[in-house]
């Protein structure tokens, strides 16, 4: 049975990946015909694309607990949430980092950074009776589609004068990420564009099922909280796909990118895809995310940012350091706080 578990588990989190990817491939397809800009596409196709195995997860967490199909469904899907934006911002970034320094413009952190905190804190407000309902979780949604307004408007403002400004915090203004995008696959028709992005939807949507089903089992089998499970293990899974797309633009030079989406996707994970669920059914919010989660995950965001804050450069050894915070947390919440 637990060899079961674990193996559907490995299968969801691949299923989770290869949909995201699908969905990513069909939607930049798409995005090229109707000739929207890089910027656009950056902070909406990647930022969210790679937040899709997270809001796959929400989504099926809650039609399962509305069906009726698991009832106490809530602390992996809210552990997931948690727990993918602990993992990006301490784990991933030392990873980033570890393998090659980064850095990031000042004029981005002050963007991204506060929302970071802000997004958190809207979670931890709407969280305190320990119930995450409908009309929350939609002020949620709202919330993150007002910031993602307010970045796309930024974003275009910082391009009309891209020709006055040479240099702005050692990155040079690409005047090619102003222009409408070019997907870097073959031009194929709409028909199979759509049919790509459909096929990714639904391996996407199956595989969340299957995820959450065999984490389930998993934490039955040990008499481990969903929490922990949804923090820990299904947490890891779903940031993989930030993972991999980061360290491909690590590979390419594209450090801007690469945290720029781990940031950009840590908001849409506490904000829109935990809203994605919650407008379905009401989700349950563990005492202990509150007392001991919430705050660690502010922790972790304040050296982070710290870190990506001086001399805009994070060094090897910081990464090592975040990687080691949350080894310290893991620790801590195996044998001390799970529940």
């Amino acid at each position: 049975m637990l060899l079961y578990a674990i193996l559907f588990l490995t299968l969801g989190f691949f299923g989770l990946y290869i949909g995201a990817k699908f969905v990513i491939i069909g939607l930049e397809n798409i995005a090229d015909r109707l000739h929207i800009s890089h910027i656009v596409v950056g902070l909406t196709i990647l930022s969210i694309g790679t937040s899709l195995p997270e809001i796959a997860v929400s989504i099926m967490g809650g039609f399962d607990k509305l069906l009726g199909i698991d009832p106490n469904i809530d602390g992996i899907v809210i552990g997931n949430k948690v727990g993918s934006f602990l993992i990006q911002i301490t784990l991933i970034i030392g990873i980033l980092a570890v393998s090659q320094p980064i850095f990031i413009s000042k004029w981005e952190l002050r963007r991204e950074g506060p929302m970071l905190f802000v997004s958190v804190l809207v979670f931890l407000f709407f969280s305190l009776d320990g119930i995450l309902n409908q009309l929350e979780a939609l002020l949620m949604i709202i919330i993150y589609a007002l910031y993602l307004s307010l970045v796309i408007w930024s974003e275009k403002r910082l391009s009309k004068v891209k020709n006055k400004v040479k240099i702005l915090e050692k990155e040079r203004l690409n005047s090619i990420y102003f222009k409408p995008i070019k997907a870097p696959h073959p031009k194929t028709s709409i028909f199979k564009d759509i049919g790509i992005f459909m096929i990714g939807l639904i391996v996407l949507l199956i595989a969340a099922e299957i995820t959450l089903l065999s984490a389930y089992d998993i934490s039955q089998e040990f008499n481990i909280p969903e929490n922990v499970i949804g923090i820990i293990i299904v947490g890891f899974g779903t940031s993989l796909p930030e993972l991999i797309a980061d360290l491909t633009a690590i590979r390419r030079g594209s450090f801007g990118l690469a945290i720029g989406d781990i940031l950009g996707s840590n908001i849409c994970d506490i904000l829109l895809a935990t809203g994605s669920g919650a407008i379905i059914v009401n989700f349950k919010v563990p005492i202990i995310i509150l007392l001991f989660d919430i705050p660690i995950l502010f922790l972790a965001i304040s050296i982070a940012v710290y870190l990506l804050w001086s001399e805009k450069t994070m060094k090897r050894w910081e990464g090592a350091l975040l990687i080691g915070f949350y080894t310290g947390y893991t620790i801590l919440k195996l044998l001390f706080f799970q529940i």
